[in-house]
């Protein structure tokens, strides 16, 4: 009896101990009749609204949100606990949508010939203040300023985003412009317009905020009315910043939820877990106006899609980036030199991103800029992306092994106006101690490459004031192949190399450059000098393309080789490399020599339905 009872009292304290750890449950429900935020949010008597959930929700608890959408923006106050996180979930994944967008209805006609339409609007969304006056579009200064695509206002009609328009004056003259392109019925499918080609516009929108009033015309010159038009009222629709919490949120896990469009600005996400220890998991965060998802801790098995500005994901300290695709997002024409990509991440301290797809996003796939270190990219797939697959710029400490690149920074890809002259399937720049290990970029602009401008100072938390330039990377073991222009590019646009044409003038003749050079030293960065292993690679360079480049085509001092003998005699680098002189001779030379990517997938749709719910996959 005495042990009996004992063994009873036991699993009583278990069974406490299990509750305790786990805590309640909540549900939320968009269509339950009863839903209400005055209820106890039981399954029998749910909340209505997810933000109210929200606030009942401490360590150890779970939201359970069931099917349907839900128009609201959730702020996060509350944090969870080491091995009780706060955990948000839907009850079928992919059935429970967060949006930003509202319908609108209650539009009338303006005056004139151009069929655009008028309603009431009082949202504003402000960036900044400057002077005292309101900035509404970022960025907001210097060259890169993008006052018409980077606003935040988002209209939607009948699934499909307009096009967007500064003011009510270009609004009219927009639609001039795409009745002068296309007819409506030869318009794109796409869900996102082409900013540069007016023919793939469904409609196109403008705010005045001085009248609280929001205009838009449909390219068939339709009555707004008659369409499902929506038009975003929200910006931050899931999480914290750092304004509204200094601090951030700690170990919140989200899982299954659908987040679709939001009037976030470029640098202000539509989910934003900031804080520490935080999931976000099997996702799908799709058409914000700005960007996407930030996240520190963990993103995994999620979908970033269509974001007109960057994606984004993980990032901070010791985060993790697993199993996601990044797909079409930076769309809209800002400044690729600003801040574009499916994922740019700055400032990171210990990462990885693993089994990843960066595919046909404007910028480069993913961008690690300004003092990443100790970061590990690896099982990757970089496609078609509009600049280089990876970009790694003023870093350190980068490990990327064991990657696809194919198709990026490809003319049809790219736009002129961007700089782009060193793009590739893999490029590094002004970065130090990477390695570029066991990587296959095939049919880029370039395979491999390493950008020097003659070094980045910057000042860091951890080195102090460090000049950044390109020293100690390993490139061993890769396979570049049938890339555009050159397999291997050392893009060092620097004094060594003779005369940029800007210095012509000041200094008439080469003779007289390099007199000046011995005077300033640091103004030359010799490729040979700088503790780089570039050895045991496989090339294959077809007829028009070529092997390598040392220096810039502009600088007299430049070579290009094609033969890998030259290369390693006038350089030292290339030792246990070969030069396949077929496709039949690179693939048996690639077994033969174990380089490139071997497990590197063959369909890459097919790789990806292996880790991300097909939910999530779906356009």
């Amino acid at each position: 009896m005495d042990s009996g009872m004992g063994w009873v009292a036991a699993m009583t304290a278990l069974a406490l101990a299990a509750h305790a750890a786990w805590g309640a449950e909540y549900f939320v429900s968009a269509r339950h009749a009863s839903a209400s935020d005055q209820n106890a949010g039981t399954a029998e008597q749910p909340f209505r609204t997810i933000a109210r959930a929200a606030k009942a929700g401490r360590a150890g608890d779970t939201v359970l949100i069931g099917p349907g959408v839900y128009r609201e923006a959730v702020i996060l106050e509350h944090s969870g606990e080491p091995g009780r996180p706060v955990t948000f979930m839907a009850q079928q994944p992919g059935t429970a949508v967060l949006t930003g967008a509202d319908p609108v209805r209650g539009w009338e006609r303006l005056p004139g010939d151009a069929p655009i339409y008028r309603v009431l609007w009082p949202h504003q969304f402000i960036i900044n203040q400057v002077g005292g006056r309101p900035i509404e579009h970022h960025p907001y200064g210097g060259a890169d300023a993008e006052p018409r695509w980077g606003r935040a206002e988002q209209v939607v009609a009948d699934g499909r985003i307009l096009a967007t328009s500064p003011d009510l004056e270009t609004l009219r003259e927009d639609w001039q412009r795409q009745t002068e392109a296309a007819a409506p019925d030869t318009r794109s499918d796409r869900p996102f317009p082409d900013p540069a080609d007016p023919a793939t516009w469904h409609g196109a929108f403008a705010v005045d905020t001085s009248r609280d009033e929001l205009y838009v015309w449909l390219a068939d010159g339709s009555d707004p009315n008659e369409h499902d038009v929506l038009a975003c009222s929200r910006g931050l629709l899931f999480g914290t910043n750092r304004w509204i919490n200094p601090d951030g949120i700690h170990d919140v896990h989200v899982r299954g939820l659908v987040f679709r469009y939001g009037a976030t600005f470029p640098q202000r996400p539509l989910v934003w877990l900031y804080g520490r220890d935080n999931l976000l998991e099997e996702c799908l965060v799709e058409y914000a106006s700005g960007s996407g998802a930030n996240v520190n801790g963990v993103m995994r098995r999620c979908v970033v899609r269509g974001c007109g500005h960057t994606g984004g994901g993980a990032m901070g300290t010791d985060f993790a980036n697993t199993e996601c695709l990044w797909e079409a997002n930076c769309w809209k024409p800002i400044s690729r030199n600003w801040d574009a990509g499916g994922f740019k991440i700055t400032w990171a301290d210990g990462g990885v991103f693993r089994k990843c797809i960066f595919r046909r996003n404007g910028g480069p796939g993913l961008w690690m800029d300004i003092h990443c270190r100790d970061v590990t990219v690896t099982e990757c797939v970089f496609e078609a992306n509009e600049l280089s697959g990876l970009f790694v710029e003023i870093s350190r400490d980068i490990t990327v092994t064991r990657n696809l690149a194919v198709r990026n920074a490809l003319k049809e890809e790219r736009a002129g106006q961007h700089v782009d002259w060193a793009c590739a399937g893999i490029q590094l720049a002004e970065s130090m101690d990477c390695v570029v290990a066991f990587n296959t970029c095939v049919g880029n602009k370039d395979g491999v490459t390493i950008r020097e401008l003659q070094g980045r100072p910057l000042d860091t938390p951890d080195f102090g004031r460090i000049v950044y330039s390109n020293r100690g990377h390993v490139v061993c073991g890769n396979v570049c192949a049938g890339n555009e222009g050159y397999q291997l590019g050392l893009w060092y646009d620097n004094g060594f190399f003779g005369r940029h044409p800007s210095d012509k003038e000041k200094f008439p003749t080469e003779e007289a450059f390099a007199e000046h050079l011995k005077t300033t030293p640091d103004e030359v960065f010799d490729p040979t000098r700088q503790g780089h292993v570039i050895a045991r690679n496989l090339y294959l360079a077809e007829a028009g393309r070529h092997l390598a480049l040392y220096g810039t085509p502009w600088r007299a001092g430049h070579r290009v080789f094609d033969e890998l003998s030259a290369l390693t005699e006038a350089t030292g680098f290339g030792a246990g490399s070969r030069l396949a002189g077929s496709q039949a001779d690179l693939e048996s030379a690639a077994a033969e020599m174990d380089v490139g990517w071997r497990g590197a997938p063959q369909d890459v749709d097919a790789w990806a339905r292996g880790f991300i719910p097909a939910w999530a996959l779906k356009r």
